[in-house]
């Protein structure tokens, strides 16, 4: 077996690859051959290193989940008060508001209702004075305002 070989063959050997006469003549070559045993070595040292990064490589979303998570704690703090408390409290506001918006109703409806009897009252006046007049009083009226 010669160098160019086992240069060549350096992966497969590593992830046994090679048949078994193959290994074994590599095995002797790197035995004899200081610079093939060397070149083996780096290679072994290198492909170690490289397995090593690989598992320290650290998660690339873990520091936007962090951000995420962060964030969105400060955005429930900036929210306002707990909103569990606020779900619990809606129904009591709702509630309250359609109490006070039917009392406004009923206190307008009052209103309105002694606005239309006075309103009415003074109809009645009216009606009451214009039945004690007589026609005479009208045509009387008519003529002053024709001739001014």
């Amino acid at each position: 077996m010669d160098c160019h070989f086992v240069q060549n063959h350096l992966f497969s050997y590593q992830e046994q690859q090679l048949a078994y006469e193959e290994k074994q003549a590599f095995e002797a070559h790197l035995a004899s051959c200081i610079e093939c045993n060397r070149i083996e070595q780096e290679f072994q040292f290198v492909t170690a290193y490289i397995d090593k990064k690989k598992d320290d490589q650290h998660n690339p979303f873990i520091e936007t989940r962090t951000i995420q998570r962060i964030e969105s704690e400060l955005d429930q703090r900036s929210a306002g008060p707990n909103p569990q408390l606020w779900r619990r409290l809606q129904p009591v506001i709702v509630s309250l508001l359609l109490l006070i918006s039917v009392a406004i109703g009923f206190s307008i409806g009052r209103q309105i209702d002694s606005v239309i009897s006075i309103t009415n009252e003074h109809h009645k006046e009216i009606q009451e004075i214009k039945s004690g007049l007589s026609i005479q009083d009208f045509v009387d009226e008519n003529i002053f305002f024709e001739n001014n």
